[in-house]
């Protein structure tokens, strides 16, 4: 009893005491931190993962033309357009992005990933001198703006028969934001 009454006594000085916000500062903070927390729930995430549902006749491409991966797996956030092949960033941020090329048979591409019409990173696929595929892969991380577009694109060399995308081996391109 005698701890309660010391509580109750020491109470009413602290709430009384030389704070060093107001009220209204501590409201502006308390909703502040409740807007950030709201912000960085699950249905704000952005995260997407697509793959080429067909092989990609060699001849169908020319230099710098955008991959398309029509067979979308993730979008959340839908910041990737399966029609277009493009991510466009929602929000600033840093990104992580990841592709997967196979040539097949002969054939060979090489493919640049591309931030707002820069090369931030490009990889070789490469069967070209034997009859078996080879799969490239590359990792990229992005500083990202909101509005920023980044995809995949036939670079400069390419040749062969096809790109392979079956039930084999995907081509593929995903990506996420880091928290």
């Amino acid at each position: 009893m005698y701890g309660n009454f010391v509580l109750v006594l020491l109470l009413p000085f602290v709430a009384l005491g030389d704070e060093s916000c107001d009220r209204k500062e501590m409201e502006d903070t308390i909703c502040s931190l409740c807007t950030q927390r709201r912000g960085s729930s699950a249905s704000q995430q952005t995260a997407f993962y697509a793959y080429m549902s067909n092989n990609i006749p060699i001849n169908t491409l020319s230099k710098h033309k955008a991959f398309v991966y029509d067979r979308i797996e993730t979008n959340a956030g839908n910041a990737y357009n399966s029609t277009t092949g493009k991510f466009t960033a929602p929000g600033d941020g840093m990104y992580v992005f990841h592709t997967s090329t196979a040539a097949y048979d002969n054939s060979y591409c090489t493919f640049e990933i591309v931030k707002n019409g820069e090369i931030k990173d490009i990889g070789l696929a490469d069967a070209g001198n034997h009859g078996d595929r080879a799969l490239s892969s590359t990792m990229t991380i992005l500083s990202l703006k909101k509005g920023d577009v980044v995809y995949v694109r036939v670079g400069i060399y390419y040749s062969g028969d096809y790109l392979e995308s079956d039930q084999y081996v995907r081509s593929s391109f995903s990506g996420f934001k880091m928290t």
